[in-house]
């Protein structure tokens, strides 16, 4: 029944008319691939773990799943890969000033992509109000810390795409949690500047 599932869903990719969005498509299917694989290889590894503490031996388990000892063996020996997600980790902002973890993976690993459209949070204060922002993603560890909200990047050939920010990003865009910390106080330092200079930019058109 997967194989049929998979099968369907390849066909349907075959069939997208236009070539960009096939092609981004079929991108996105690869990564959800790439996790799942390393998602499968986990629980392969946990439930051969598993029964050999139920005291089942490697013969005993490769006999009952129709696999040899020595291939059991390799499954329970095998190490762990991270499970890896594309997220932002890091951005730039219109000053060239880098905010995040921009040095988090190395050259060759990550990608620079535009915001999708310019920065607009409820909070008008908000110290990156109003700015296209760059944005560097890559594969990170989800045990990094990796949060459920999104930021939209403009890919190259202009459609939008969706990534998962880690929690560095957030505090960027939306202030760090921890009142009085140097970061938290760095960041309402900058939103103050933004009021000042706002407030200033009314003033000037009101005369």
């Amino acid at each position: 029944m997967n194989r049929k599932l998979l099968s369907q869903v390849l066909d349907e990719l075959r069939d997208v008319p236009d070539p960009y969005v096939r092609m981004r498509q079929a991108r996105e299917l690869d990564e959800a691939l790439k996790v799942a694989r390393i998602m499968v290889a986990k629980i392969k590894h946990d439930t051969v773990r598993a029964l050999r503490a139920d005291s089942a031996g490697y013969s005993t388990i490769g006999r009952r799943l129709g696999l040899t000892r020595g291939r059991i063996q390799q499954i329970a020996a095998a190490p762990v890969h991270p499970l890896m997600t594309a997220a932002a980790y890091a951005l730039r902002d219109e000053n060239q000033r880098w905010h995040g973890e921009p040095d988090l993976l190395p050259e060759g690993r990550y990608q620079d992509a535009p915001s999708f459209v310019p920065f607009s949070p409820a909070d008008p204060d908000n110290p990156l109000f109003g700015q296209t922002l760059t944005i560097r993603y890559g594969g990170v560890p989800e045990e990094h810390g990796i949060t459920a909200y999104t930021v939209q990047i403009r890919l190259q050939d202009g459609s939008p795409r969706n990534l998962r920010m880690t929690h560095k990003v957030q505090d960027a865009l939306f202030s760090p949690p921890i009142i009085g910390s140097p970061e938290r106080d760095e960041w309402e330092a900058a939103r103050d500047r933004r009021a000042r200079e706002r407030e200033a930019h009314v003033q000037v058109r009101r005369h």
